[in-house]
């Protein structure tokens, strides 16, 4: 009605249909939380808010930034895993003409490729990697909201450098190679986590500040594949040559 009031029939829910109500304002789309409908009973939906638009304000700060490091794979690279969380404290829904000025962006460790998004609280078709960023072209409303998405590097057995360009109010880092570490942006180490069967490694940090390079240091392996398959040929050389010597020397005493 005038007052923004409505009131829906539905004589047969759907258990295992998902329920909510949306809304469309200057072109934008609004979605209610999801209702939980049982039969007979009824549903009382939140207010939806709807905002005017902008497309130069308020500016999408990142508030926190989450980092899982997986281990080396066969192929020589390594999946690295972010959770984001974006926040839009200004009164107009921040939105963009195009994918060449994204509504937020953020930098990724060089040579970061294969980019997948994950479940997250913004369109994953909006999402994309421009010029070694992780850049986002959807609205986003007053608020928070929660991206995540993966990418590979090559590994290394030295360090991986991980940048942040913009200041984040929290940042953890949690590495599958419990030898490895941390380093940088006051990262401390938290401790030994269980996530799902796997073992990681975490390290915490508050405030961190813009302009500030993350470190992982992995321990170098001294037996990688090849040396250990030199070790293998040095050792039977030298054992045939042992036995050789042996072998020769029996003979000749033998012989006296």
């Amino acid at each position: 009605d005038g007052s923004g009031l409505y009131k829906l029939a539905i004589e047969s829910p759907d258990t295992a249909a998902v329920y909510f109500v949306s809304v469309e304002y200057d072109d934008i789309g609004y979605l209610s939380p999801m209702l939980d409908l049982k039969v007979g009973a009824v549903e009382s939906v939140p207010s939806i808010v709807v905002y005017d638009t902008s497309y130069s304000i308020p500016e999408i700060a990142l508030r926190e930034r989450h980092i899982i490091v997986r281990g080396e794979d066969v192929d020589g690279t390594r999946q690295i895993i972010e959770l984001l969380t974006l926040g839009n404290s200004g009164r107009f829904t921040r939105i963009t003409a195009d994918t060449s000025n994204p509504v937020w962006q953020g930098v990724l460790p060089y040579g970061a490729s294969q980019m997948t998004v994950g479940e997250s609280e913004v369109g994953a078709g909006a999402i994309y990697n421009r010029a070694g960023h992780i850049s986002i072209a959807a609205p986003i409303p007053p608020g928070q909201k929660q991206v995540l998405f993966s990418y590979i590097v090559p590994a290394t057995n030295g360090s991986l450098q991980i940048p942040v360009d913009q200041s984040t109010s929290r940042l953890t880092v949690s590495l599958a190679d419990t030898t490895a570490e941390a380093i940088g942006g006051g990262l401390l180490l938290y401790g030994v986590e269980d996530v799902g069967g796997a073992v990681f490694k975490r390290f915490d940090a508050g405030n961190v500040r813009a302009g500030t390079i993350l470190s992982v240091e992995f321990q170098t392996a001294f037996l990688t594949v090849a040396r250990l398959e030199i070790l293998i040929v040095s050792a039977v050389v030298l054992t045939l040559a042992g036995t050789l010597a042996w072998w020769l020397a029996q003979r000749s005493g033998l012989r006296q």
